[in-house]
């Protein structure tokens, strides 16, 4: 596996670094049957090689692991190269060309972007390789991080923030966060910018790492604690559930009669949970308190909060140690929460629900809105495996033995065997999942760290196997052997090379997993001749031949 994962480096190395300029990017990804970088094609027929560094932070990850377990330098430094020429050409506040919505166009180096998201600043569940950056540039990652924070929050004294940051704003990086902290906000004040915990809890995320690791930025990690506490605090007092975001939308006009009308379901006219079901649930019908998830395209859901978020905040209180405690605490005790009220372990389901935990399933939707049309039925969901893996690691993390049974019962669904529920290190060996994917394997690198016993290294090598022969085809990762794209961002390589680095008994060398967030989002031409709004990571590399 590692022969064929340093080739699957090199030749992303080789020829996948930018040809026409002699710089050290990289492609997004390839076609693995014609040797070609993907391309997106904008609705004018321009056809964009995408370079969004926002969608490579894993390869970086896993180019360094690489490096690790083989020795050999070139790899890391190549990750190195590509992020001090991000560094260097940074805007003027320090923010990269950076997310959903705005990247390098490979083939002229020009910054594009799909004309409806106008080319924003864009961070959502990336939780980039800070680590590295640090190593590369202490100092311009500093300011990134601070600039982040300064194009995602318009008020300070509110914490308003706004999903699409602004390129350009001035940013003074002296006594940044020597801010007054209002300690006496409004719970569910009204806000024009939407405080979505998918960016909320990157900004927390960078400026804990900040916090732990430039001397004189300690202040940053206390702004990661107030920010963290904005979701705690907007909880649904009675459960403990939620928040997906701790503000309402300010309404701002009236709300057009006409449901064809193309705003309709903009946040412009006010809550759209409270505009579409507050006539039947009343005061828990707001946006804030949605814990159900009804379009598959969508990219919030509670697994947002409970999944990526959770992960995130865990792995961050880990590496923050006795001064992560709190974060900890927040991010298991809202779990634990769900796993209550929400999770269904004989199906592997989650319940429809407000943060109220009332089981929505079966309910009828009684009118059109921004989460779905009238008639619609709420309906369980399968858990997520990024859901299961933070469990694990909420496990692991706190110890707390009333989260192992949600485990066992995950991981039985998930295929990976009988775990013995009353003690975690006497689990039954012997298991052959029937599916592998990287998040289940690290998953169970979790609980073989937590519990060092034989049977989930065994299990996690049977994993590995079955993840290489499925996915491993003309020398690349693809998600089977059909697909024609390899997205260098997939994180199958990565969890591979933990899997070995473990067994070396070296697990440190390769960085950990916290996200697969990267995409591109917007209006792309079909070859149909028609526009549609898509992400590269749900229309793209999921095509086969």
């Amino acid at each position: 596996m590692l022969d064929y994962i340093t080739r699957y480096a090199d030749t992303v190395l080789d020829r996948y670094r930018d040809p026409y300029h002699g710089t050290p990017l990289f492609f997004d990804g390839m076609n693995t049957f014609t040797g070609k970088p993907v391309t997106w094609r904008n609705v004018d027929g321009r056809d964009w090689e995408p370079s969004n560094i926002a969608s490579q932070q894993n390869l970086l990850r896993t180019l360094t692991a690489v490096s690790g377990l083989t020795g050999d330098a070139k790899y890391k430094q190549a990750a190195k190269d590509a992020l001090a020429w991000h560094f260097a050409h940074a805007d003027a506040s320090g923010l990269l060309t950076w997310g959903g919505h705005c990247f390098l166009d490979l083939k002229t180096l020009d910054t594009v972007g799909p004309e409806n998201k106008n080319k924003v600043h864009e961070i959502k569940h990336h939780y980039p390789f800070y680590e590295l950056m640090f190593e590369t540039d202490p100092q311009a990652t500093a300011r990134l991080i601070k600039a982040e924070w300064n194009c995602h929050i318009d008020n300070w004294e509110t914490l308003e923030l706004t999903r699409h940051g602004s390129y350009g704003r001035p940013l003074e990086e002296k006594d940044f966060w020597n801010k007054p902290m209002n300690r006496d906000l409004e719970i569910l004040r009204e806000a024009k910018g939407l405080s979505f915990v998918n960016i909320g809890n990157d900004l927390i995320y960078s400026a804990g790492l900040l916090g732990q690791n430039v001397p004189g930025e300690e202040k940053a990690l206390e702004w990661a604690e107030f920010l963290a506490w904005q979701y705690v605090r907007t909880r649904y007092p009675a459960t403990g559930l939620g928040c997906y975001q701790f503000n309402r939308p300010v309404k701002r006009s009236e709300a057009p009669t006409d449901e064809s009308e193309r705003t309709f379901t903009f946040s412009f006219y006010g809550d759209r949970a409270e505009r579409q079901f507050g006539a039947e649930y009343g005061e828990v019908a707001k946006e804030a308190w949605v814990l159900f998830k009804m379009d598959p395209d969508a990219l919030n859901g509670p697994e947002g909060i409970y999944g990526d978020s959770t992960l995130a905040q865990l792995t961050l209180s880990r590496q923050l140690g006795a001064r992560g405690e709190t974060l900890q605490k927040w991010a298991v005790d809202g779990l634990e929460a769900w796993l209550k009220y929400a999770y269904v372990p004989e199906t592997n389901q989650i319940k429809p629900m407000f943060a109220d935990g009332k089981d929505l399933t079966g309910h009828v939707f009684q009118r059109f809105g921004f989460y779905g049309q009238k008639g619609w039925v709420f309906e369980r969901n399968q858990i997520n495996t990024i859901t299961f893996l933070s469990t694990v690691t909420a496990w692991a993390v706190s110890g707390r033995e009333s989260l192992w049974p949600h485990v066992c019962a995950m991981a039985r669904n998930f295929g990976l065997g009988e775990w013995d529920v009353k003690n975690p290190r006497a689990t039954r060996g012997g298991a052959v999942p029937q599916q592998a994917d990287s998040i289940r394997l690290f998953a169970v690198l979790e609980v073989y760290r937590a519990t060092q016993a034989p049977a989930y290294l065994e299990l996690a090598k049977a994993l590995g196997e079955r993840l290489f022969a499925a996915h491993a085809h003309r020398n690349m990762f693809v998600p089977g052997e059909r697909h024609i794209h390899c997205r260098f961002d997939d994180t199958d390589a990565l969890a591979l090379l933990a899997l070995i680095a473990t067994e070396r008994g070296c697990p440190e060398v390769v960085p950990g997993f916290r996200s697969q967030g990267g995409y591109i989002h917007g209006d792309a031409l079909l070859p149909d001749g028609t526009v549609k709004n898509i992400t590269d990571i749900k229309y793209i590399y999921p095509l086969t031949a």
